[in-house]
């Protein structure tokens, strides 16, 4: 009877680990500054997860690069810009889209720069040299 009692009690803990683990980040802002020559996107959720992976061309002339943060919600109810204009080089514009069971940052491009990824503190940054192609193939989806 003891080892039941004690195996259950070990599995509630490792349930409420499991939830605990599988809470929803929360997207509170989304930021785009740029300069001469480059231009840098700011997804600002802290403890969330990121893949970047590059999308083909969709139903308007534009490719996109999109950062997903898995398992999030846009926060405080915040309405995203429809769209936010960058025009700076290569790079056209910034859109935020809630999806199902996550949130997908779209930047669309004329064609694919040169780009980096980074961690800023609680933020996810991706810096893009605005006025150079990058060579080659599409990059690999990354994950962090």
């Amino acid at each position: 009877m003891k080892s039941w009692i004690a195996g259950a009690a070990m599995a509630l803990a490792t349930a409420g680990a499991l939830v605990t683990s599988a809470q929803a980040a929360v997207v509170n802002g989304v930021s785009v500054t740029k300069g001469h020559g480059w231009v840098r996107v700011n997804v600002h959720a802290p403890g969330g997860s990121y893949r970047v992976h590059e999308l083909p061309v969709g139903t308007s002339a534009y490719r996109s690069i999109a950062i997903d943060v898995p398992n999030s919600y846009i926060g405080g109810g915040l309405e995203p810009k429809q769209r936010v204009p960058v025009n700076e080089g290569l790079v056209a514009q910034v859109r935020v889209k809630q999806m199902r069971g996550f949130v997908r940052v779209y930047v669309d491009v004329v064609s694919f720069p040169k780009y980096q990824t980074g961690h800023d503190g609680g933020t996810f940054v991706l810096g893009m040299d605005a006025y150079h192609m990058r060579n080659g193939n599409p990059i690999a989806p990354k994950m962090r």
